[in-house]
């Protein structure tokens, strides 16, 4: 029994001219469609979180790190955590990231092809560069040593490789301010005074209030001259005493700690930033695939360190947790999700599918499948959208309700490259007419859940919803590093800004998916009545395109090395 009669595989289709044209037309698509799909994640990603108005310092942070003998060494303390602001004079190169995040492996695969140029570089400050572990929920340091801390590994990191947390991020503000002597109400807390007499050194004396906490002490200056005396209580009182001519000026400060996905806004990863010798920021890139490739960031890298960076310092917006700002942080969030460089593949797939339900809707309802015309393109593409976000209220109840039970990290990517060989093996039996012959389980699956034209009633409604959870099924590698994370955040939060956030967030993605679909169907009439007789061309496309999605996403999932040198 041959293949034709065992699975319905006709090979012969590789013979026909068809097949090839139709091969070239699928390139050219991809191509056109991951390209601007890619192009609209790095315009939202470059300016999203960032301030170029009100510059400053970025933020300081302690973190664990994995403290091996020879790449933490003379960079952390004894018990091996590093402080950002300890190593001001440095150019210092901060890598976002997680263990099961594939476009993570990108950056981390470009920043090992330049760690060596950049060790040797012989210009005003040392280059350093720290990978820090954002999935901190499950993610342990542990598991960050195992996975980058070997040397024997393919994925070895020969920099500083850390964890963040919580409390990682070391925030300070003035909350008062005056002069001569005073009392001061003030809530349990860490907190320093700082007096001059006009213009002189600082004092700077430093207490605590509540159980648990340290004082800052290291932060304690002893100016000749000046004393700060402190009497504590339920109000503090403190007597500035001086030797020195001049009036006496003070700033009460408060030390507080932030979290590191928030105060960094690094929702969406990879974030890799650049910070100079003075502790500005000076460039970020948010993939592990930028369009315009790595060369800008790579020019800010020797600029910081030839101290010629100054003109490029912009900040991370500060954090506003107000219910606007989270549904706006939702709704950009949504657009990094959509065109991100893992779900761009399945775009033109998706956009094919649509056009392809299109040319046949004359023959199915002639056929008596289809009771009457398609549902109009809005609506497609909104039972499209709600298949995308039924599947990410699915990964959000498995990530807030078994994360504690079941370590997660490395099935998604595993998940990811299962969904992307299924599409090229499902191109492939399309391509060849072996699709009603598909592997027994996977054929079970399809016949339960959805219809083709086949079936005695075909059901495009169906179809689109299950198409938009396949759609997010195959993007889940990249996808997940930005959606858990923010799921985690709005959780962490609480209150109105929670739901506001996720509205935000299923807003965007669902607006999206509708425009796209209604684009395409704008045109799509004038498509089809050209292609009207070429009913095995517009088939043979999207089974091209399919497996084309199913190539480049393996590809993009197996060889980061490959496609950093590329970049």
């Amino acid at each position: 029994m041959g293949l034709k009669e065992k699975f319905g595989i006709d090979l012969g289709v590789f013979k026909d001219s068809p097949t090839w044209k139709a091969l070239g037309i699928g390139i050219v698509l991809f191509s056109i469609i991951g390209y601007a799909g890619l192009s609209m994640f790095d315009f939202a990603s470059s300016g999203y979180g960032v301030d170029r108005d009100n510059i400053r310092l970025a933020p300081d942070f302690e973190v664990e790190t994995v403290n091996r003998s020879v790449e933490e060494s003379g960079y952390v303390n004894e018990t091996g955590w590093f402080q950002l602001s300890d190593h001001r004079g440095k150019v210092v190169v901060v890598d976002f990231m997680a263990i099961d995040c594939a476009n993570c492996h990108l950056v981390q695969a470009h920043l090992e092809k330049k760690i060596d140029d950049w060790r040797e570089y012989n210009g005003d400050y040392e280059i350093i560069v720290v990978s820090v572990g954002m999935w901190y929920s499950v993610e342990s340091l542990n598991m960050l040593n195992d996975t980058f801390g070997d040397p024997g590994s393919d994925a070895h990191m020969p920099w500083i490789v850390a964890t963040g947390q919580t409390d990682s991020v070391l925030k300070s503000e003035v909350i008062h301010s005056g002069v001569n002597s005073s009392e001061v109400d003030l809530n349990d807390g860490t907190y320093c005074i700082e007096a001059q007499v006009n213009n002189s050194a600082k004092e700077v004396s430093c207490f605590d209030i509540g159980q648990g906490l340290t004082d800052n002490d290291d932060l304690d200056v002893d100016t000749e001259g000046i004393d700060i005396l402190i009497e504590e209580g339920s109000s503090v009182n403190f007597t500035i005493e001086t030797t020195l001519e001049g009036n006496i000026t003070w700033e009460l400060i408060e030390f507080t700690r932030g979290d590191m996905v928030e105060e960094y806004q690094a929702q969406a990863i990879p974030v890799a930033l650049v910070i100079d010798h003075e502790g500005y920021i000076v460039a970020k890139e948010s993939s592990g695939t930028p369009t315009g490739g790595w060369g800008e960031f790579d020019s800010a890298v020797l600029a910081a360190a030839d101290g010629n960076a100054e003109d490029m310092r912009f900040s991370l917006a500060e954090v506003d947790r107000s219910a606007g700002a989270i549904f706006t942080m939702g709704l950009l969030l949504g657009v990094l999700v959509y065109f991100s460089p893992c779900a761009f593949p399945i775009l033109p797939g998706y956009i094919s599918y649509y056009v392809n339900l299109g040319q046949r809707e004359d023959e199915l309802i002639e056929a008596g499948k289809l009771e009457s015309r398609m549902p109009a393109h809005w609506i497609l593409g909104g039972l499209a959208a709600l298949g995308q976000l039924t599947f990410f209220a699915i990964i959000g109840v498995i990530v807030l309700g078994l994360g504690s039970i079941i370590n997660l990290s490395g099935v998604l990517h595993y998940f990811a490259l299962a969904v992307a060989i299924l599409l090229i093996v499902l191109g492939a039996f399309m391509l060849t007419g072996g699709t009603a012959h598909l592997l027994g389980f996977v054929q079970k699956l399809v016949d339960k859940y959805s219809t083709t034209e086949m079936d005695e009633k075909f059901t495009p409604r169906r179809n689109m919803y299950l198409w938009g959870i396949g759609y997010s099924a195959a993007s889940i590698d990249c996808t997940a590093a930005a959606v858990i994370p923010f799921i985690a955040y709005l959780a962490l939060i609480g209150g109105t800004a929670t739901w506001t956030g996720l509205a935000g967030l299923m807003l965007s993605v669902s607006l999206l998916m509708i425009a796209v679909t209604t684009v395409v169907g704008l045109g799509q009439q004038r498509f089809i009545n050209i292609l009207r007789r070429s009913t095995g061309l517009i088939k043979a496309i999207g089974a091209w395109m399919m497996m084309m999605a199913g190539i480049a996403l393996t590809f993009y999932l197996t060889q980061p090395e490959l496609i950093a040198s590329w970049m």
